[in-house]
């Protein structure tokens, strides 16, 4: 779902319409909220079920983890691979 589909004039999102957004099923958003992981700021008015997100609070704090690319390091092209070496690269060490 994309964030042009949701911004149609609306001040709030709902439960659905959020777990659209992060990408995630409906029961994956309830289950962050009782385990209190890190999610939008959202209201609850008094009275009502239902939890209401306010949009602007909601694409401030994606806003938050934008991620920039970095040109990759020469250090990064000659990183030395994990795991056990070879017997070939054994070998070579010792000569």
């Amino acid at each position: 779902m994309s964030t042009d589909d949701l911004t149609t004039d609306r001040k709030y999102y709902t439960d659905s319409d959020i777990a659209g957004l992060l990408g995630i099923s409906l029961g994956r958003l309830r289950n962050k909220l009782s385990a209190g992981n890190s999610l939008p700021p959202r209201i609850q008015p008094p009275g009502c079920r239902n939890r209401l997100w306010p949009c602007n609070a909601v694409h401030q704090w994606l806003a938050q983890f934008t991620v920039t690319a970095a040109e990759p390091s020469a250090f990064d092209c000659e990183a030395q691979r994990q795991g056990r070496p070879s017997k070939q690269e054994t070998r070579a060490r010792r000569l």
